[in-house]
């Protein structure tokens, strides 16, 4: 069942995190790809799955359209616990301005899940038709109580082309769907 935040924003983070998990490991879900700008979601994140067996990517962007830097210090803690750093600035996969508008309308953190999916499947980190959890948030850029994680899903990894092309008749009934569940998200 789909948990809905009253509000977006860094509040959600844990609770987010821990629903992720949650499902991931009820569901057999082997990668778990979480968006931190700033590194502050993937420290939270760092005590939420250390002890699990779970393939953590953190992505960030590293500093694209005026977003700080991962300090040095977070990225030591990531890759001591194991965890995948990547960057991936949000134009570094074709994603059509409509689509992001239309996942926008959803919540922000929507439009990000889709573009971890695709992200990881063009950079070949996880298998193409693969199910992940993709963890996102509102964002803190012009939003106050923005940050950290408030969006999770369950979605299946595709590259670009794949995942914004539709099949024809009857087959796009059957196969067109990529995000699977919706863990939580604002309302």
């Amino acid at each position: 069942m789909t948990k809905y935040y009253e509000t977006a924003g860094k509040i959600n983070t844990l609770e987010t995190l821990n629903i992720a998990k949650k499902f991931a490991l009820e569901r057999g879900i082997k990668t778990i790809a979480i968006a931190s700008i700033r590194g502050k979601t993937a420290e939270i994140a760092i005590d939420v799955f250390r002890n699990t067996k779970l393939n953590i990517i953190i992505t960030g962007c590293n500093g694209c359209d005026g977003c700080p830097l991962f300090s040095e210090k977070i990225r030591k803690r990531i890759e001591n616990v194991g965890f995948k750093l990547i960057f991936a600035p949000e134009n570094s996969v074709p994603y059509p301005p409509a689509a992001q508008l239309a996942y926008r309308r959803i919540c922000e953190g929507m439009k990000v899940c889709v573009h971890l999916a695709i992200s990881l499947a063009e950079r070949g980190e996880v298998d193409i038709g693969e199910e992940i959890v993709a963890i996102a948030g509102t964002g803190w850029k012009g939003y106050p109580n923005g940050g950290g994680s408030d969006t999770a899903v369950i979605i299946e990894a595709q590259k670009s082309e794949t995942f914004f092309s539709y099949e024809p008749l009857p087959d796009h009934k059957l196969h067109g769907r990529k995000i699977k569940e919706i863990l939580c998200r604002p309302r």
